[in-house]
C-alpha cells in the first residue's frame, strides 16, 4: 500500500517539468507548520530538482488528499535527531528509533498547501493547471496572499516536520531500505542538502555552507513535560479495555 501511495503521488503531484529524485513514506503532524499536533499521519515525501512535497494520502480512497510544496531554494536549515511525540510506552520513548527531520524555510509565494476536491487518481494530466482545477488552496503563506494582490511581503520562517516510520515498515525510494530509523533520516537529509546546494550560485572563493545539523527536535525530557494528565488517563483506560 505504501509503494502504491508513492506511485500515485509521484505521478500526479510534481509538475512534468520537475525531475523526481527521491520518494519516502513518513509521518507528519496533523497540522502543517507545526512540530507536534496529534494524531500524526502517514504521508509521502517527494524530492524533485525544484521542490520538496509532503503529500497526505487518503488510504481508503487511494488518492492524494492534500500536499504541501516547499521550493528548494527557500530551505534555510535541516535538522535531524530525536523526535519523541509520546511518552506512554517504552517503544515511544526510545531515542534511537523515534527520530525525525525538521526543515526550516523562508516561505515564498510558491510554498502553499493544496487540498484536493476530487480524486487525483482519475486525472490523466499532471500539469499545474489541471491540478488547480481539482484543488482548492488553503493555508497560503502571507507571501502567496500578498502576491495575489500584487503586494510584496517579507519572508516568514515556516517548518516542515517529518518523523521516521519504524524501520521494518518504511519504504525508501520504492524499496525496503534495511536501514535503521536514524540512518533513514540522515540519508534523506543528505540527499535534500545535496540537491539544494547544487542549485546555489556562490561567489568565487566563497565557502559553501552546510544545511544539515544533528539535534533534538523534541527531546525525551521535553516530551515528558508536555505529556498531559488527560493523555495519560486516556492511555490507561485504553489499556484496561484492551486487557
Amino acid at each position: 500500500m505504501r509503494q502504491q501511495a508513492i506511485d500515485v503521488c509521484q505521478k500526479l503531484v510534481p509538475s512534468e517539468e520537475e525531475e523526481l529524485l527521491g520518494a519516502w513514506t513518513m509521518l507528519t503532524p496533523q497540522l502543517a507548520n507545526t512540530v507536534k499536533s496529534l494524531p500524526f499521519e502517514e504521508s509521502v515525501l517527494l524530492l524533485t530538482d525544484a521542490g520538496l512535497y509532503s503529500c497526505r494520502f487518503d488510504w481508503n480512497m487511494e488518492k492524494v488528499s492534500s500536499f504541501e510544496r516547499v521550493e528548494l531554494k527557500h530551505i534555510t536549515s535541516i535538522k535531524y535527531g530525536t523526535y519523541i511525540t509520546s511518552t506512554l510506552s517504552a517503544a515511544q520513548t526510545d531515542e534511537e528509533r523515534n527520530v525525525g527531520i525538521l526543515i526550516s524555510y523562508k516561505a515564498g509565494a510558491n510554498d502553499i498547501t493544496r487540498v484536493n476536491t476530487r480524486s487525483l487518481s482519475t486525472i490523466s494530466s499532471r500539469t499545474d493547471t489541471d491540478l488547480l482545477n481539482g484543488t482548492s488552496i488553503i493555508g497560503q503563506t502571507p507571501q502567496a496572499i500578498q502576491a495575489s494582490k500584487g503586494k510584496p511581503a517579507a519572508p516568514v520562517t515556516s517548518v516542515l516536520a517529518l518523523k521516521a516510520l519504524p524501520a521494518r515498515s518504511a519504504v525508501a525510494d520504492g524499496n525496503e531500505s534495511g536501514l535503521s530509523e536514524m540512518e533513514q533520516v540522515r540519508g534523506i537529509c543528505s540527499e535534500v542538502e545535496r540537491i539544494v546546494l547544487h542549485g546555489q550560485v556562490l561567489e568565487v572563493g566563497a565557502d559553501r555552507p552546510g544545511l544539515v545539523e544533528h539535534g533534538d527536535i523534541i527531546s525525551l525530557l521535553e516530551a515528558r513535560r508536555s505529556t498531559g494528565l488527560l493523555e495519560q488517563l486516556s492511555h490507561s483506560l485504553k489499556k484496561l479495555v484492551w486487557a
